[in-house]
């Protein structure tokens, strides 16, 4: 098989010149918020759902645009007359839209880990933090593989809204997992191997969830 790299290329550079101001946005929402959970109790509380709020919003709005966006404004018929395979197409689509979600998102990772052991908030926060923002890493990458396979609106709306309201219960759950959730003060990281264990589950989870949808696309001979 081979790929047509210079049309997987435009491809890509298309879905990051249309989702640019938007990751612009996001990506100055998640500093808003990061300046701002540093600067008391209660302002680490508002600055921390908002910093979720800008996570979850960052991943489903661009699907809305590269995904969703693409079939309602029939851009993907447009797509369809190009010299390129569906294996291009959805090779093309793993880059962009992983790539325009994984930068902003590092960014803000890392930022909030600058901002934790910078600042008096406890050091033994961090690896729920992280854990939870792989949660992130992961809703985005399963709603993009139901979006890609299905493509159908109405199942990726339906799978966004389904993980998002598993977040809040997500938290509840880490929060009194006793090798978590009791740490969440302390001074220090602990990784212990239920920490670790989860982490690796969630990148697990969201290989497989791209794997099953590049595989699902790679069976077509056309791209609807």
């Amino acid at each position: 098989m081979t790929l047509n790299q210079p049309m997987i290329k435009k491809l890509i550079a298309k879905d990051w010149h249309l989702t640019r101001k938007i990751n612009a946005l996001y990506l100055a929402g998640g500093i808003f918020a990061l300046s701002f959970i540093s600067l008391g109790e209660w302002q680490f509380y508002i600055g921390s759902v908002f910093l979720i709020t800008v996570l979850i919003g960052l991943g489903n709005h661009q699907i809305a645009i590269t995904i969703v966006q693409e079939r309602k404004e029939q851009t993907l018929p447009f797509i369809m007359t190009l010299p390129i395979s569906p294996m291009d197409y959805i090779i093309a689509k793993m880059i962009a839209n992983m790539t325009i979600f994984i930068v902003p998102w590092l960014i803000i990772l890392a930022g909030m880990v600058v901002v934790f052991i910078a600042t008096p908030i406890p050091d033994g926060l961090l690896p729920f933090s992280i854990i939870l923002c792989l949660l992130m890493l992961v809703n985005y990458c399963i709603t993009w593989s139901v979006g890609t396979a299905l493509a159908t609106e109405g199942a990726t709306i339906f799978v966004m809204i389904v993980l998002n309201c598993l977040v809040n219960p997500a938290m509840y759950l880490l929060g009194k997992t006793p090798e978590i959730g009791s740490h969440t003060k302390d001074a220090y990281m602990v990784w212990n191997s239920t920490a670790t264990g989860i982490v690796l589950a969630e990148v697990l989870i969201a290989v497989l969830a791209l794997i099953v949808a590049v595989c699902i696309q790679a069976r077509k001979k056309v791209f609807l």
